[in-house]
């Protein structure tokens, strides 16, 4: 019991350094001694629960899905605008909390990490098979054409959010911006 604690306890720290060094500098310029020593540990600590940066970054990613909790949108109905809401405004919040860790993984990917095709695959797990299964889908060609839809609108306003700087929208009124573009396109924004 003990040693699962200090396992987490180490992980957590060792996450944790990467993610403050992620804001600090470009990925590929932080090294393993650089998290060593932002996490107080030792070289082969960090070797006992990692293989490398991108193992460790691909399990960041995974505790991301985990805490984005992407099953309960699948239980969505989409007139159920309240629960919509609620969750695209966790989403959004859950991103503004990893920002540095989000943007270099999925935004500007140029880090061979696992999290955007998770991120793909839970959409296909959840969504696309909800509404295959309820019928919402029909004859739709290809439903990968959803999936890329609904990731590229988020990631891009995501995107647009973090260039604005000072003048950004709040974590609210971002939400109910991604939820009118997407369930409403165009005709959601403009009047």
């Amino acid at each position: 019991m003990k040693s699962d604690r200090r396992t987490k306890y180490t992980k957590m720290v060792i996450q944790e350094a990467l993610l403050a060094l992620i804001g600090e500098k470009p990925l590929h310029k932080i090294t393993i001694a650089d998290i060593c020593a932002r996490a107080e540990i030792s070289r082969p600590t960090f070797y006992l629960h990692y293989e490398d940066v991108y193992a460790l970054l691909d399990e960041i990613g995974e505790n991301l899905i985990a805490s984005a909790n992407l099953t309960e949108i699948s239980e969505l109905e989409l007139s159920d605008q309240d629960s919509i809401h609620r969750i695209i405004l966790h989403l959004v919040r859950i991103v503004e909390k990893n920002i540095g860790f989000y943007r270099v993984c999925v935004l500007e990917r140029r880090t061979a990490t696992r999290l955007p095709k998770q991120i793909t695959d839970e959409l296909n797990k959840t969504i696309i098979k909800k509404w295959e299964d309820k019928g919402i889908l029909g004859d739709f060609p290809d439903k990968q054409y959803i999936i890329d839809f609904i990731q590229a609108g988020f990631n891009s306003i995501i995107s647009c959010r973090i260039d604005k700087n000072e003048k950004r929208e709040s974590a609210e009124e971002l939400a109910y911006l991604i939820e009118n573009f997407l369930l409403y396109g165009l005709t959601g924004v403009i009047n």
